[in-house]
Order: C-alpha cells, then structure tokens, then sequence
C-alpha cells in the first residue's frame, strides 16, 4: 500500500489533517504515469466515525492520474476536536477552506456515507468549485422519513461502539458488517478509526457528544432538496442491486436486508431528479465499498471523470 503524504492545514480556529497522493512525489521523475499538472485534483471525504485513511486503497489506483486529497473532518482521526461545529454547513465550510489552503480551485468530489451527504451540501451551496460529484453509498433519504424512526432513536444510534475490550474486538464487528473478504491492508486502516487505553481497550476518536451533534444535524437536515440544485455530472454508487421492471420494494423497512433491497428504488428515485446522473450498482458489497471493493470504485470513478460510462 502506497504511503501518502501526511499533514496539516489550519483552517479558522481549527487544524485538519490530510493525506496528500501526488505522482510527482511518491513516483520517480522519469516515470510514464505521473498525473499531468492540468489534471483535475480528486477530493475525498470519509464516512462518519472513519479518518482518511479509509481511502487509502481507491487513492492508489488513482493518484497517478490525479492529484488526490482526504481530509480528516473536525473531530476524526487526527484533526482537531473543537467543542462544536459539527453541522453539515460549517464541516462542509472547513473542507472549501482546507482546499483553498491547499491552493486547490476547481475539484472533482467523492463522498462516502455521511461524507457523501456532506459533499452533496458542499456541491449545492459552491456549484463552481466541484466539477463531478462522486457520491459512494449515501443515504439520500432523510432519517425522519425512515419507518418507525423517531428523533430520540436516531439520536443513540452509532456508527460504532464508543469502546471495545480491544483491537481484535473492534475488528470482529467490522467483519460482521463486512464480511470476511478483506484485505490485509484493512486492519491497518481501521486501526486510525480508534485509540489504544492502556489497558488494551480502544476508543472509538470521534468522542460521543460529538457524533450526537452530527446526527442532529443530519435529523434537521433537508438533503432531497438539494439534488434538483446540482449542475455538474453525478454518480451514484450504491451497495444494491438495479431494481428489475415488475419488482416491487418491501413493503416494510426494519431488518438491514430489506434497506438493502430499497436502496436500489432510492438511487432510482435520486437519479431521475437530477439534471446530469449515472448509476454504478454495486450488489455483492457492503456500505464500505472503498474497503471491500477499492479497485472497482477507483476505475468507476476514474471513467465518470473521464467522461465514460460507469455503469
């Protein structure tokens, strides 16, 4: 796994770290794949409770056509922990500064997860500064229109435990999730979503007061108005399988296979109220596809780039 440049940017009152892939330092000067400087820059965002790390598989099929950046947002991995500020709005502020920091102008944008609904905001308030919009896995429907889905629950619900007895622990509830395909360079990934105690624990490092406030601010958020708002070319890259003609979604939403299976009528859905928009179906992955499938989304980002068809 190629070791990419690490680093920190001040952005207002708060200090991001990044990851930088750039050919002109990691590949030799004589080498025939360095990424051409009019190359647009390729900007990632990770999931929420993840660090970017999490791209560290889909940047190496990548960074040799493109420069390519992953912030760690406030409060993950190795950025700062402010008291506040975990709304979409300033969190998506903090990477137009990190970027302008960085001297970056026009990008293309990967969101995974929470980090894909975080680069929609970003794509709908500053349309200039994003030429195509990556969007990996995102969940487009608001919590509140989820069944049965009530503030308060939403509110206690998390991405991970906040602790674990240890490593091995943590690990085996990301296999549950995943499955037992992974690659060696995984655990070396997941490894920055936590922090080691001293007696052998580990902590998740985004802190719990702080997932809650993004989980308010994704229950007061209203993403289905931002999808008619979006100019530049799109692509979806859902965990889910086409929906076929004559199917029909499940009539309740409960067990993680039934969201599963609506996923696909979704990103249907998503895709027809959008001016310029692609459909990737990935149906044999999980949510984490940039972990379990790194390759294939390095290659469908890159031909969306390019201009090809993804599908």
């Amino acid at each position: 796994m190629i070791e990419p440049r690490s680093a920190f940017i001040d952005v207002d009152d708060i200090r991001l770290h990044y990851l930088e892939w750039d050919s002109a330092q990691l590949l030799p000067p004589q080498s025939q794949e360095r990424h051409d400087d009019d190359a647009i820059p390729l900007v990632m965002i990770h999931g929420l409770g993840a660090t970017a790390d999490t791209w560290k598989m889909v940047a190496e099929h990548l960074y040799s056509r493109h420069l390519v950046i992953a912030f760690d947002l406030r409060g993950h991995g190795l950025s700062d922990q402010p008291e506040d500020g975990y709304d979409l709005v300033t969190m998506t502020e903090d990477i137009i500064c990190g970027m302008a920091g960085l001297g970056l102008g026009q990008v293309a944008l990967v969101g995974h997860g929470w980090g894909a609904r975080l680069a929609l905001v970003l794509t709908a308030r500053h349309p200039a500064l994003v030429s195509h919009l990556s969007l990996v896995d995102c969940p487009h429907i608001e919590p509140r229109h989820w069944p049965g889905m009530t503030r308060e629950r939403f509110l206690r619900e998390k991405s991970f435990a906040d602790t674990y007895p240890s490593f091995k622990e943590f690990i085996r509830s990301i296999r549950e999730e995943i499955g037992d395909g992974l690659y060696p360079d995984v655990e070396t990934i997941l490894s920055t979503y936590v922090r080691e105690q001293p007696d052998g624990s580990v902590e998740t490092r985004l802190r719990p007061e702080h997932q809650r406030q993004i989980r308010e601010a994704l229950w007061e958020d209203r993403a289905l108005s931002y999808y008619s708002k979006l100019t530049c070319p799109v692509l979806l890259v859902p965990a889910a399988a086409r929906p076929q003609p004559g199917e029909e979604p499940p009539e309740r939403l409960e067990l993680a296979n039934e969201f599963a299976a609506t996923k696909g009528y979704i990103a249907m859905q998503v895709a027809s109220t959008i001016q310029n928009c692609a459909v990737h179906w990935m149906p044999d992955a999980a949510h984490d596809i940039q972990l379990q499938r790194p390759q294939q989304l390095a290659q469908t980002i890159a031909s969306f780039i390019d201009g090809e068809n993804p599908t």
